[in-house]
């Protein structure tokens, strides 16, 4: 096998399929990554058996041939290395790598090992916007959980709920102390949808997005489901993203969903995040941030409030408006969390809207009605 690359392609597309190696995998192959050079160029695969990503590269071939190398090695040198074209070649077991000033030997392993990636459906369950498909994951993927034990792992998923009716999809990412949902429109959504949810590992999800966001005249996503229906294949350009998915039911947020408000107002992001950084400097100190978050009717303010028990208090008072309520407000919250959210709010101005001091809470950005965000309060006591 012999191939004649762009520097800078190659260069790219190994941190691209590098993202699917585990450092430390049980299997040798899997810190490889696959070079499948065909007469039309070169295809990169690489896996770690629940993330797979395959690039395809244009060059000059010589010689057809596949096999595997240190997916981290190969990535590393030709970073590192200078020059406009990378030259490929196989000769017996050993791969060399030359650039216009540097040149490699790789040791191999035969391509015969390394894992079959999903073969995609011969049509994609919808497409989306990449526009609208980054703004959701921005949205959604921070509020789902990191705990993988049996029982919870659902938790660690990004919800794909589909509407037919409204050409939409529903993601949704929880942790079981906060909710994080966006609607997003999309395109031919197949007539025959395989089931109406399916739940996504948020922790690929948010590397597909990383990749994603370099595309930046990146128009449109093709979205696919494997013919085993196990995987989600997400493609665009010249890339391939493949995701195993989560099995089991995912918790019903719908029912925690609150349908009025006793209370509501809005209120300046910026301010609100001035705010936040002021007590900070104490709610750090308590278990879970603990923060009093104090609604003030008569003189349309909130009052964030920290207490750090032998060391003393600090308190920021942030204007409101529109603001809406039998009485004053009187809960508190993880500050931390509310931090997450309002970072990932993208507007001028938060909407919030609650029940009571014990009832989950709401945060809108005013500038995407389709998103929503739940925060369950912590007690004062």
């Amino acid at each position: 096998m012999e191939i004649k690359l762009n520097h800078l392609n190659l260069a790219k597309s190994l941190q691209y399929t590098s993202r699917a190696v585990n450092a430390k995998p049980n299997i040798p192959v899997l810190s490889n990554v696959l070079l499948d050079i065909t007469k039309n160029g070169l295809k990169l695969s690489a896996t770690n058996l629940d993330m797979g990503i395959t690039v395809w590269i244009p060059g000059l071939v010589d010689k057809e041939g596949k096999i595997t190398v240190s997916a981290k090695f190969i990535s590393d040198f030709v970073t590192a290395s200078s020059g406009d074209n990378v030259e490929i070649k196989l000769d017996g077991s050993v791969i060399t790598v030359k650039t216009d000033k540097s040149k490699a030997n790789f040791n191999t392993i035969s391509a015969v090992e390394f894992p079959i990636l999903p073969e995609i459906a011969e049509t994609p369950l919808f497409k989306i916007s990449a526009k609208e498909f980054m703004v959701s994951m921005d949205k959604v993927i921070f509020a789902s959980s990191t705990d993988m034990s049996i029982g919870k792992i659902q938790q660690s998923g990004i919800l794909f709920e589909f509407n037919k009716e409204d050409s939409e999809v529903i993601y949704a990412g929880l942790d079981g102390f906060r909710l994080s949902k966006r609607n997003a429109k999309i395109k031919e959504l197949t007539e025959t949808l395989p089931q109406e949810q399916i739940i996504v590992p948020a922790r690929y999800l948010c590397e597909l997005s990383k990749i994603a966001s370099d595309f930046v005249d990146l128009d449109e996503i093709e979205v696919y489901l494997s013919k085993n229906k196990s995987q989600i294949i997400f493609k665009f350009e010249e890339i391939e993203f493949s995701i195993r998915l989560i099995e089991g039911p995912y918790p019903d947020y719908k029912r925690i969903l609150p349908d009025s408000a006793s209370f509501s107002f809005e209120v300046k992001r910026g301010d609100l995040e001035e705010a936040i950084k002021v007590v900070n400097t104490f709610a750090r100190s308590n278990l879970g941030y603990k923060t009093l978050f104090d609604l003030d009717l008569e003189n349309s303010v909130i009052r964030l409030k920290s207490i750090v028990a032998e060391v003393g208090e600090n308190e920021s008072v942030v204007s409101i408006s529109e603001v809406v309520g039998d009485s004053d407000l009187n809960t508190s919250y993880n500050l931390k969390y509310i931090q997450d959210v309002v970072s990932h709010i993208k507007g001028d101005t938060i909407i919030f809207e609650s029940k009571g001091p014990l009832a989950a809470s709401v945060f809108k950005d005013k500038s995407d009605a389709r998103f929503l965000h739940l925060l369950m309060p912590l007690r004062r006591e």
